[in-house]
């Protein structure tokens, strides 16, 4: 019996959460020096319409993460969150054409600054049927 709720959707998202890895990231000497572990969660917004249960009709998340992971091993070292963001959605709109939209966040596994003990998190969006 097919739900109604999801007849009518024509996308939905799929949300890739605690994607951790190891990357020499900050806009200091120090972090550049001693890089850190950090944390993503993604998602990304495909059409659901007429999957007919075939991954090809849509995004096989296990290529998005060894991708994300591959992106990241190939750029090395990053000053910003933002630019690592920015590299990591380019790249998913360019290499996964069912993709319509992401979203991403990176959490800083560490903060080099006096008397500062909260995280650092960055989110960024990317819609790609726009373009």
């Amino acid at each position: 019996m097919e739900n109604k709720f999801f007849q009518n959707q024509e996308f939905c998202w799929i949300h890739i959460t605690d994607i951790k890895t190891f990357l020499y990231l900050g806009a200091n000497e120090y972090e550049e020096k001693i890089g850190q572990n950090i944390t993503i969660h993604l998602s990304i917004k495909i059409k659901y319409h007429e999957t007919y249960d075939k991954l090809e009709n849509t995004v096989d998340y296990g290529s998005v993460c060894e991708h994300i992971i591959q992106k990241i091993k190939l750029l090395g070292r990053v000053k910003l969150l933002e630019f690592l963001a920015e590299q990591l959605l380019n790249s998913i709109g360019e290499n996964f054409k069912n993709v319509i939209s992401a979203r991403i966040s990176i959490e800083k596994g560490y903060v080099p600054l006096k008397e500062f003990t909260g995280k650092v998190k960055i989110e960024a969006q990317k819609n790609y049927d726009e373009e």
